[in-house]
């Protein structure tokens, strides 16, 4: 089987279990399961899929019907630009959130005092602290999530 009819089999797998945007699904997890990204299924679409390529992205397909989160199989999300890891620890940061993180750098000033509580994966934070002068701090009551936060900022 190539890349390319790995994805089309994958696509029409994750469409029929009722599974949202099923072709950038499929997509994302076999170019995980290979450890390369997107565009490379493109580039190498009539190349053979290797044994253990296909065991992990049949392992990760199933683990995606049965409703685990994309972001959850492949550790990670993209976050105003940058890339987080997640685990089950965390939530999922949501695009929706970026306009949180746009609200608060208008009214951060160069030198203040900033906590993100409840902080998670990080991503609030970090990309305050990255975004602005401002002094950042993270509190968590789950030293899991801590960990994934401590993670990503280091």
């Amino acid at each position: 089987m190539t890349i390319g009819e790995a994805v089309l089999q994958g696509t029409r797998l994750l469409e029929d279990g009722g599974t949202a945007a099923p072709r950038l699904t499929a997509e994302v997890l076999l170019a995980h399961a290979l450890r390369r990204d997107r565009t490379y299924l493109y580039a190498h679409s009539n190349e053979e899929l290797g044994e253990v390529g296909w065991i992990h992205f049949g392992r990760y397909l199933h683990e995606r019907l049965k409703g685990k989160p994309t972001q959850y199989i492949t550790k990670r999300q993209e976050f105003f630009g940058r890339e987080f890891r997640v685990s089950p620890a965390v939530l999922i940061p949501r695009p929706e959130t970026e306009h949180v993180v746009e609200a608060a750098l208008k009214r951060i000033e160069p030198g203040c005092a900033v906590v993100d509580v409840g902080t998670g994966s990080g991503a609030i934070a970090i990309t305050l602290a990255l975004e602005s002068q401002a002094h950042v701090f993270a509190t968590d009551i789950s030293a899991t999530a801590l960990k994934v936060a401590g993670e990503n900022a280091g």
